[in-house]
Parts: structure tokens; C-alpha cells; sequence
């Protein structure tokens, strides 16, 4: 087995799947486990796919970074997952300068101006998780630009009874799912304990994941 200057373990069988999608030079700029999502992303991009119209399919970006390097990755809801399906090129924290070991990634442009803001905040050091945890009980940019993932500490620190009480004096947009429940989507992909939210009803649980995605 072969490793990368990074230390990952590069098998046969992966070492095929990079070089087959000229992934293989970005191993030594980001994690291992990007590439095989970005990998597998291109293999479902070759076969055919259901039409959709044009903004159809949710999505969402987050800031991703390593040791040098920081860039943000685009997910899309997909057969009722998160699926990562795109990079930015990596920046260098400290020169500034753009990988340019690879081609094929995605236009900053496409990334919200609200998670593009939010990069200057998170590099700013220690003081961003205050910034995000310090308001209980009220909606954060920054957790709306994650869409939630996850919403504050606080908010996953109440009990199904608090959230009862809480929830009824709130009003936000709805925010639907796909392919899964209320409870599956909030304990797996929004962190909740599933101790702190058993009792809740349908509809509460579906105001409770708007109120999420809202960046309470």
C-alpha cells in the first residue's frame, strides 16, 4: 500500500477511482474522503439522470478547511441525502493563492454571499463559535447560512416539553423534507438528541426543523 505525503492510505482500488477522474494530484491538498464523494458524484453525473427543472434540486454550501488550505463544498438533496457534488478551488491560508493543480471546480460566484461573508467571520479565530452560541434564542445568520447544521447548542439543549412552548411563540418559513421524516432528518442531520425531542408531534417536529434551517 502506498501513501500520499498527507499519510492517507491510497489502496488499488482507490488509486483507480482518483486517477480514472483526475482527482489523483488534489490528494495532497484535501481529505481523502472529498475525493471519493467528488469521485462518485462524477460517476452519477454520467448516467442518466431524471430531468429536473433548472434550481429544483435543494442545496446548500459549507466552509470546508485543512491545515493550509480552505474552500467551500456544495451538497445537494439527493434520493433524500446530502450528497456533496462540488468544490471551489482551495485557497492558501497564509499566500492567498489558488490551486491551480486541477480543473473542474465550481465558480465562486455560485457560492451565497451569506456563506462567502461568513468565511471572513470564521477566520477570524477562537471568538466565531461566540459569535454563533452567544444569542440564545434568536436566529444567526451564520447558522441560516449552514442551513442548521447544526443550529445552536441551545436550541438542541431543550426538552421536547420546552420546545413545546417555545415553537408556539415563533413564526418561520416552512422548510420541507424528502425521502425521510422529520425525526430522521433532525437527529441525523441536525444534530438533535433524539432523548430531548421524543414526544414531540408531526407538526412540531416540522417547526422545529424550519426553525433550524431559520438559524435559531
Amino acid at each position: 500500500m502506498k501513501r500520499l505525503r498527507t499519510g492517507f492510505p491510497i489502496t488499488r482500488r482507490r488509486f483507480a477511482f482518483w486517477v480514472g477522474f483526475g482527482l489523483f494530484n488534489l490528494g495532497e491538498v484535501l481529505r481523502a474522503d472529498v475525493l471519493d464523494d467528488l469521485a462518485a458524484a462524477s460517476m452519477r453525473a454520467a448516467e442518466p439522470a431524471t430531468p429536473q427543472e433548472p434550481g429544483s434540486t435543494p442545496e446548500h454550501w459549507t466552509l470546508a478547511e485543512n491545515n493550509s488550505w480552505v474552500w467551500f463544498e456544495r451538497e445537494n438533496l439527493v434520493d433524500g441525502r446530502w450528497k456533496l457534488t462540488g468544490i471551489t478551488a482551495p485557497v492558501h491560508k497564509q499566500t492567498g493563492e489558488r490551486y491551480t493543480g486541477h480543473s473542474g471546480y465550481l465558480d465562486d460566484d455560485l457560492v451565497p454571499a451569506a456563506v462567502r461573508h461568513g468565511e471572513q467571520r470564521a477566520s477570524a479565530g477562537p471568538a466565531t463559535g461566540g459569535a454563533i452560541e452567544d444569542d440564545a434564542g434568536q436566529p444567526n445568520a451564520m447558522r441560516r447560512a449552514r442551513h442548521g447544521r447544526p443550529p445552536s447548542r441551545w436550541l438542541r439543549s431543550l426538552n421536547a416539553d420546552e420546545l413545546r412552548i417555545w415553537l408556539v411563540t415563533i413564526d418561520v418559513p416552512e422548510a420541507g423534507v424528502s425521502g425521510m421524516t422529520y425525526w430522521e432528518h433532525l437527529t441525523r442531520d441536525h444534530s438533535f438528541d433524539s432523548a430531548r425531542i421524543a414526544g414531540l408531534a408531526e407538526d412540531e417536529q416540522a417547526k422545529l426543523h424550519a426553525a433550524a434551517h431559520y438559524g435559531y
